[in-house]
């Protein structure tokens, strides 16, 4: 008689990890962690994966815990599944049909060979790619637009001034002047040395802006910190000074007056891997 597949799973050594790219449209998820009683990226991920697994929780980690609101091309994660699969496109068809319409998994592969250690979505990432997509005027925005393009200002900003305190921002820095505080982190005890490798915004024409970031990590709203910070330059709000103390290492984000830009603005694009 063959097993129920739980009892199955009770004798088997080790799981079978694979790794996803998957796309979602953040604006009605409360982000991409699994939270109680909250629509969740993972948790409607979850969800499919213990339907197609007959009811196995199935472990999920996600490279990036997107905010609520936020948006992702190329999110990347790794699951544990109780089971080889032979078909990876199938059970990519399969998950996708019990998925709602806000989330789709591009991608599913057996994870990379992770030597000593499994392959893992955070620890082997070599960096990510976010835009942020902006409109600085004057007057309304364009309402098809809405949910992926923030209206951070409703002054024109001086483009050069933009572009220069971008500018200012790529290196390697202490950006604790950029980073909130995460709901499990203390900050105090934080590494908050990042190193933003690429970042310049594109002049779309009637005030409308995008900002393309390359960074090896990044820290709890930090991204959206500096996209803030940069437009209050633009704007003439934020002296380039500042912006350089700021970038100091002396300050943290209590000493930082500038707002966050709002999260439906900013896109996952890609997590960078050397083997996925």
């Amino acid at each position: 008689m063959r097993l129920p597949l739980l009892a199955t799973i009770a004798h088997t050594t080790r799981a079978a990890r694979y790794a996803l790219r998957v796309a979602y449209d953040g604006t009605h998820f409360n982000g991409w962690q699994l939270q109680p009683n909250a629509r969740t990226v993972e948790g409607e991920l979850r969800k499919a994966f213990t339907t197609r697994f007959d009811g196995v929780n199935v472990p999920l980690l996600g490279a990036s815990r997107t905010d609520s609101g936020v948006h992702a091309r190329g999110q990347a994660a790794h699951v544990d599944l109780p089971e080889e699969v032979a078909d990876v496109d199938l059970l990519k068809h399969q998950l996708n049909r019990m998925l709602p319409d806000d989330v789709r998994i591009n991608r599913v592969r057996a994870a990379p060979p992770g030597g000593e250690k499994p392959w893992h979505a955070i620890a082997c990432s070599t960096g990510k790619r976010y835009s942020y997509r902006m409109t600085a005027r004057y007057g309304s925005q364009d309402p098809l637009e809405r949910l992926y393009r923030a209206h951070v200002c409703y002054e024109d900003l001086d483009f050069a001034l933009l572009s220069e305190a971008l500018r200012r921002c790529r290196g390697r820095f202490d950006f604790k002047a950029f980073a909130n505080n995460a709901p499990t982190q203390n900050p105090l005890e934080m590494d908050t040395i990042r190193e933003i490798r690429s970042i310049e915004a594109e002049d779309e024409g009637f005030g409308d802006y995008t900002v393309q970031i390359e960074l090896d990590g990044a820290l709890y709203r930090m991204v959206r910190n500096v996209v803030g910070a940069c437009v209050a330059c633009g704007t003439g709000k934020l002296k380039i000074d500042e912006l350089d103390e700021l970038l100091s290492g002396r300050k943290t984000r209590r000493d930082n007056p500038t707002k966050s830009a709002p999260a439906r603005g900013l896109c996952l694009e890609e997590v960078f891997y050397d083997d996925f």
